[in-house]
């Protein structure tokens, strides 16, 4: 997981309410700090975004991230 956490990651619009939006890169940086990032977004922001990470074949969902975030903070209480 810790090699996962440095790949460079960015967070994308996936849905918006102006079409130009959507695909448009939010934040971009290591996997761990985009999944961070979203600690600023409520759940119905957060819904419309998704993270583009190197070496994954398909971004990574709202569900997804929720989940990191959850393995994110065990560790940290490790």
């Amino acid at each position: 997981m810790k090699t996962m956490w440095n790949m460079p990651a960015q967070v994308v619009r996936e849905h918006a309410a102006n079409e130009e939006d959507i695909g448009k890169s939010v934040a971009s940086g290591s996997l761990q700090e985009m999944v961070r990032a979203f600690d600023g977004y409520d759940d119905v922001e957060a819904a419309d975004l998704i993270i583009q990470c190197a070496g994954r074949d398909r971004p990574i969902t709202w569900d997804e991230i929720r989940d990191l975030r959850r393995i994110e903070a065990k560790s940290a209480g490790d």
